[in-house]
């Protein structure tokens, strides 16, 4: 049958770009609303704000883009923080192949943004297309309607309230219920799946707005974003041929991340080869290649050639494809051992067959 590797969090061993990061030229002073009193008090107001300072380059007051993506189980209160006072911030992930998205969740310190886009490329970042556009008025942000109202719209308003004012989410589905794929493994599932790099344009900040105390009239300390948590969930891309991946040329992780690192390279099945399983391998080209049919199951399995152990590859033809009646396209390659024909099925001239040996032999022509 069709297969496909299990899914994880993309995320792991990668750590993203982001334009700007906390104390990354000097030492900034900060504000914040502690986790507790937004959690539990938020009908009592915000409680007291606590200011402290960032340094990227101090461990102990670091918020990296990497703190984005490490272990949340072990790390659950690690962050990355822009410098204060941007109103446009950027968060890229690179992949070193293609992978195959099923959905991202953001977990917030700060408040959500009230604008937000979700984007993809699918060329390693050249051209840009939008996965889900994300606003507190989608209409007047983006010109579009808001998907609680038309279902299927690009646009929502379900994760833009700035409530709650930490930890809140933002979640994408890309198998959303208006996106109805039958097979994850067509082209219209690839266009909609498939992609080598994803990144997060926020737009615009907000307040938490709840009523705090304290150092309120420096409002610019609290003017960040700020992520705890960052999780991109997918799988290898391998057109429905294998159920297991290895580590891809290129990829580098994280140093100390190797646990759950999805990796990009498919362990191919089914008689195929490449990255992605995305050509047959090179005795299997008797049939055009096929993806798996994630529909009915059918593993569409490449065919290997008839060269009667005379060559170590085969091309496709379809010429001989259409002649044969769509049986039969494969034609060897520089058959060995003094045979020639599109299956190394007779003897090279000057040479005769030894009909005391099967034509699978190396000395059946003498």
């Amino acid at each position: 049958r069709s297969c496909n590797p299990p899914v994880g969090n993309l995320a792991t061993g990668r750590t993203p770009v982001t334009l700007t990061t906390c104390g990354q030229n000097s030492t900034e002073l900060y504000c914040f609303y502690p986790d507790q009193n937004l959690l539990h008090q938020v009908s009592h107001g915000c409680g007291q704000p606590r200011c402290t300072k960032c340094n990227a380059n101090q461990p102990d007051n670091s918020h990296l883009p990497a703190d984005m993506t490490d272990d949340f189980f072990a790390n659950p209160i690690s962050w990355w923080q822009s410098a204060q006072g941007v109103h446009r911030e950027e968060i890229r992930l690179d992949f070193e192949t293609e992978f195959y998205l099923t959905h991202v969740i953001a977990v917030f310190k700060s408040p959500r943004p009230a604008a937000m886009v979700l984007e993809r490329s699918q060329d390693y970042g050249q051209t840009w297309r939008p996965y889900k556009y994300f606003s507190v008025n989608c209409t007047a942000t983006f010109g579009l309607q808001d998907d609680l109202i038309e279902e299927g719209s690009m646009c929502t308003s379900r994760y833009s309230d700035a409530m709650p004012c930490t930890r809140g989410e933002v979640i994408y589905r890309a198998l959303s219920p208006a996106n109805k794929i039958e097979d994850p493994y067509n082209l219209e599932a690839q266009d909609l799946l498939k992609l080598t790099n994803l990144r997060l344009l926020l737009l615009k900040r907000q307040d938490c707005p709840c009523h705090g105390s304290g150092l309120i009239e420096k409002p610019q300390r609290f003017a960040h974003y700020a992520i705890y948590d960052l999780i991109i969930r997918g799988s290898c891309f391998c057109n429905g041929h294998a159920e297991e991946c290895s580590g891809s040329v290129g990829f580098l992780r994280e140093r100390g991340s190797c646990v759950g690192v999805v990796h990009g390279k498919c362990v191919c099945r089914h008689n195929t080869a490449g990255d992605h399983c995305e050509k047959c391998a090179p005795l299997y080209n008797d049939q055009p290649w096929k993806p798996g049919d994630g529909k009915t199951g059918a593993p569409n399995e490449c065919k290997k050639c008839r060269c009667h152990n005379h060559a170590d590859s085969c091309h496709f033809d379809l010429s001989v494809w259409l002649a044969s009646g769509k049986r039969s396209g494969g034609v060897c390659d520089n058959c060995k051992h003094n045979t020639e024909g599109h299956r190394c099925q007779r003897c090279k001239p000057g040479y005769y067959r030894d009909r005391g040996k099967p034509m699978s032999s190396a000395e059946v022509c003498k």
